[in-house]
């Protein structure tokens, strides 16, 4: 017989579960009893308080056994299942797959898709519990109704003769409950949303047994709904009670600063209760689960309760998926890097992953994917071999052991790539899920070593290593259900096991429990904090269901409905508030993530109205009641509060107001407190480059190490830049994946080495004095331009091949548009070819010397070409592919515009010295062959040269002194990043042009200023 009791939620339930319990054992102490819990933390709970109330005859919970509905059905159903198997998540998607895979319907477009076999399996476990009268009734629905139905009914049928499910249990144990009553006594304590197969089982039960059901009352109707199902409505008994609210209210600006104020609370409540006395539910795991695990571990609390993190999203879960995704997008680098970076690997010689320097090392050679870990990485490890030989030609010892070194990693990384996509190739011809698992634990094995090997790991990756293992182990059953086993298939598996996985975060009882408001039920504690009590996250908006939408579910009894839903959300937080004596709902104001405001939840307002003893008032109206006597809490931002609280939670709060208060006694934080202000100030620092203080800085006026004149323009620029690059040695290397057309800097390279070839093949050969090329040049050099174009498609410098292609074809163009312009120039000045890429200062060539006021200054370079005139003019040509706007300061009465350009000059010495003599003149120009085509040029003499020392004296002497302020361009990057070294991350470089502003009228400064922008001193003067 099945008879009822109601009782409030909370420490109420509990007593009358004690008294119920205590009636049984009223004659003997050891009467069995059975209780059916609603959860195991509700079991738990009522374990607990049963033992410390004790019985009638003394303390003590002897012959008492607490379990859950479906594990007494378990017990009562598994000897008569046998010898079927449990069905698993894995042999159900599996036998959806294979349905769709025959008779997809109305799926067949995305039956393939993960989240299509994800959203049917959620569906299927909703219509087990229909009958085949409400399927039918399902099917009539719709086309989508009627194909989802046929398919569920085929899934069903296709597993019963070997697998059983929740619903086979029921309905097993409710056909096979004993005649006889059972010997315990049945209390079913606090029933939820039960389904048919449950509550069939239970009166089943209670036909040849007395059981009791301690039915929870909330107080609201709605809310009971799904929770009173058990027994009929019109045997209800009513619980006179009032409504359950908190006993204050607390809010934030932010779900952020929510935590962090929760936790100080937490702390606070620490003085004077037990932590297992006190609970955290948090109505969404986005952002809450994560914000609570991480800030109450940060301040010290124990905690227990529901993990925050699902397996998948652990370091070792993302490089094993990460690495079945390389097959099926041909081994991209950036994949391979990403997903080398996410845990530690092993080559497959059994050494460490060199991640960092195998990435460079593939960016340099231009790797995107596919054949050019094997072309790419070819041509680099030759180029690198090219280089060690050079620099042992020239005894550098250094440089040959880091070009052999770099070198061997490229092989290293062409082997590791090689061996993972024969293992990722081999895998995609198997067919079979006991071979395909094999593979993956034996890959896993090799790249990261035997189980006993990951003891080094946090224990989360040790955890998530068994969860990977334990998947893989189990797929080798699917092979009877699902004979279309592929790689794919396999990392679906394992993304949906390992997305369900969330593994528990310590024991209940141990710590602060922390958990999903539905923790709720059968919850007894001294405080409870209620986290996300705003409208929009708690209920939230509703969300529709597009296999079995509401009014389908309406029409069909057992099936849950928006309603049904809204009423136990509402029901688990009048729990959470019969809870505890003391009960703080929190909400935020506002939403910092997408900057809006936030109201608080509807069901917040009963207990706003207790407070405040209006029960008028309305919920936007929630912030004109003051702090109700302390009980409404506000935190208006988490600067303040942490600047002004008196509650602070952790080591890092604490430090962070000594420093605001300037109070913490922290080298590192005074270091970057100095940073801060210096580079907020108008003196020119260490902070901005100011190194005068070093001594070991080159001097190029020592006449010992050379410097090009293109070096020093790059110090005119950015001095900052200047020192990275050349001092330092540091330069960004472009992501390949990211390169759509060619840059204009390899055009450049493109169409110089195209001109210099064609110069060397044909240099007994020439054009003489005013003669034009020839037809066989002409033809010649669009041939080297294809070679070249050839070689840098092959380095992948090319961007995509349409682009490239347009590209090229213009080239074409412009080389021929070259010849022609040159014919003409030379029939002007009657001069022949003499040189291309003349080198001074390399390759055994003497560099310029260049006498300055206070030393001799060594020069090298390589001028584009040199034409002599048959009055002995010497002409030096720079070849420009760009624009020639920034080379229109080039004036009669200022030849180095200002000091930012410097080749011509040199170029022209270098000339000189190799074809003229003292008194030839030379001329030298820039030559632009593409954009705007036209020339550029000066005359080099006297007047030239001397502003030319004057200004090379001045930035080596800068350069020796330790001047190196960054100085970005005048103008914001849009399409470009005009200086990585002043804008390192592309999001702009205006503070640092501001900074640059302040600091150019420090003293330290005025020569360098006074050549570079002699207008800012004039402004200054002003």
């Amino acid at each position: 017989m099945l008879q009822h009791i109601t009782t409030a939620y909370g420490l109420p339930a509990l007593d009358r579960l004690h008294a119920v319990v205590s009636q049984v054992k009223a004659e003997d102490p050891m009467a069995p009893v059975l209780v059916l819990a609603p959860s195991n933390i509700a079991g738990t709970v009522a374990r607990r308080h049963l033992a410390r109330e004790g019985s009638p005859h003394g303390p003590g919970i002897a012959g008492i056994d607490i379990t859950v509905t479906t594990r007494l059905a378990e017990q009562l159903a598994t000897p008569i299942l046998a010898p079927r198997r449990p069905l698993t998540r894995q042999v159900l998607a599996a036998g959806w797959r294979r349905a769709l895979a025959t008779d997809p319907g109305i799926f067949e477009e995305t039956a393939d898709h993960p989240a299509t076999v994800q959203a049917l399996i959620q569906a299927h476990t909703e219509l087990r519990d229909l009958s085949e009268v409400e399927l039918d009734h399902v099917a009539a629905a719709g086309t989508v109704s009627r194909d989802l139905v046929r398919l569920h009914r085929q899934v069903v049928t296709a597993m019963a003769p070997q697998w059983y499910d929740r619903t086979d249990i029921l309905t097993t144990a409710t056909g096979h409950i004993p005649f006889d009553p059972l010997a315990a006594a049945v209390i079913v304590y606090l029933p939820q949303d039960l389904t048919v197969a449950e509550q069939s089982f239970l009166h089943a039960l209670a036909r040849n047994n007395e059981v009791t059901v301690l039915l929870g009352s909330s107080g609201v109707a709605r809310a009971d709904e799904g929770s009173h199902r058990l027994i009929a409505s019109g045997a209800l008994e009513r619980l006179d009670a009032p409504v359950p609210t908190a006993t204050g209210i607390l809010n934030t600006s932010d779900s952020d600063d929510e935590v962090r104020t929760v936790v100080r609370h937490v702390l606070d409540d620490l003085n004077n209760a037990q932590a297992h006395r006190i609970a955290v539910l948090y109505t969404a795991a986005d952002p809450y689960a994560a914000l609570l695990h991480d800030h109450l571990r940060d301040a010290g609390v124990r905690i227990n309760g529901t993990g925050s993190r699902p397996i998948i999203d652990r370091a070792l879960s993302r490089a094993v998926l990460g690495l079945l995704d390389l097959a099926a997008d041909e081994m991209p680098r950036a994949g391979l890097f990403r997903t080398l970076a996410d845990a530690p690997f092993l080559t497959f010689t059994g050494g460490r992953v060199p991640v960092a320097r195998w990435e460079r090392i593939s960016r340099e050679a231009g790797v995107v994917s596919g054949t050019d870990w094997r072309t790419r990485l070819d041509r680099y490890i030759q180029q690198q071999h090219t280089r060690a030989d050079r620099a042992r030609e020239d005894d550098r010892d250094g440089a040959v052991r880091y070009a052999t070194a770099q070198a061997q990693a490229a092989a290293d990384l062409q082997q590791f790539v090689h061996h993972l996509a024969g293992e990722l190739q081999r895998a995609t011809q198997m067919t079979g899920w006991t071979d395909l698992a094999t593979w993956c634990q034996d890959l896993i094995t090799t790249c990261f070593g035997e189980p006993g090997d990951l003891t080094a790991l946090p224990p989360e990756e040790q955890y998530a290593a068994a969860a990977i293992r334990t998947t893989l182990g189990a797929l080798s059953i699917l092979d009877d259900i699902d004979s279309t086993a592929s790689l794919a298939a396999l990392r679906q598996a394992l993304d949906a096991d390992l997305s369900e996985a969330i593994p528990r975060l310590g024991r209940f009882g141990d710590g602060v429990l922390v958990a999903p408001l539905s923790h709720a039920v059968g919850l007894d504690a001294d405080v409870v904090y209620v986290l996300g009590l705003s409208e929009d996250l708690y209920p939230g908006r509703p969300s529709g269901d597009s296999l079995l939408p509401d009014p389908v579910r309406s029409a069909v009894g057992p099936l849950t409905t928006l309603r049904d839903r809204q009423g136990t959300a509402y029901r688990h937080l009048l729990a959470a508030f019969a809870a505890a004596p003391h009960v703080v709902a929190s909400f935020p104001r506002g939403d910092l993530r997408s900057s809006s405001r936030r109201l608080p939840s509807r069901w917040l307002l009963g207990t706003l109205r207790e407070l405040a003893g209006d029960n008028t008032l309305a919920a936007t109206d929630w912030d004109t009641v003051g702090d109700l006597g302390g009980a409404l809490s506000t935190s208006s931002s988490f600067s303040a509060e942490l600047l002004r609280g008196q509650r602070l939670a952790t080591d890092q709060e604490w430090r962070t107001r000594a420093a605001a208060t300037d109070q913490l006694n922290d080298a590192v934080v005074h270091a970057a407190q100095e940073t801060l202000r210096a580079r907020a100030g108008a003196a020119f620092t260490r902070y901005d480059g100011n190194l005068t203080a070093s001594t070991d800085l080159p001097d190029y006026r020592d006449g010992r190490r050379p410097i090009s004149p293109t070096a020093l323009e790059r110090y005119v620029s950015c001095p900052h830049s200047f020192f990275v690059e050349r001092v330092l040695g540091v330069r960004p290397i472009e992501q390949p994946e990211d390169l759509i057309t060619i840059s204009p800097m390899e055009v450049g390279n493109l169409v110089h080495r195209s001109f210099d070839a064609l110069a060397r093949e044909f240099a007994d050969d020439l054009p003489g004095f005013g003669e034009p090329w020839s037809a066989a040049h002409r033809s010649r050099l669009i041939e080297i331009l294809h070679e070249q174009a050839a070689a840098m498609e092959a380095d992948g410098l090319t961007g995509h091949p349409r682009l490239w292609r347009r590209e090229r074809d213009q080239l074409e163009v412009d080389m021929a548009a070259m010849l022609d312009a040159d014919d003409e120039r030379r029939a002007e000045r009657a001069a022949r070819v003499a040189a291309s890429e003349m080198p001074f200062g390399l390759g055994g060539h003497d560099p310029v010397t260049l006498q300055v006021p206070n030393g001799n200054v060594l020069l090298l370079g390589s001028a584009d070409k040199v034409d002599l005139g048959q009055d002995g003019t010497v002409y030096v040509t720079d070849i420009k592919t760009g624009s020639r706007r920034s080379f229109e300061a080039i004036k009669p009465d200022d030849p180095l515009a200002g000091g930012t350009r410097l080749q011509l000059p040199v170029y022209g010495l270098a000339a000189r010295d190799r074809f003229g003599n003292p008194d030839s003149p030379v001329h030298a120009e820039y030559w632009f062959v593409r954009k705007e085509p036209g020339y550029v040029g000066i005359e080099v003499d006297a007047p030239v040269i001397e502003a030319l020392a004057s200004t090379v004296d001045l930035l080596t002497e800068s350069i020796s002194a330790g001047l190196f302020p960054p100085r970005p361009p005048e103008t914001p990057d849009f399409m470009w990043v005009q200086c990585a070294y002043c804008n390192p991350d592309g999001i702009g470089h205006a503070t640092a042009r501001e900074r640059w502003e302040r600091q150019r009228h420090d003293p330290a400064l005025a020569h360098l200023v006074a050549l570079l922008e002699p207008e800012a001193l004039d402004q200054e003067d002003a």
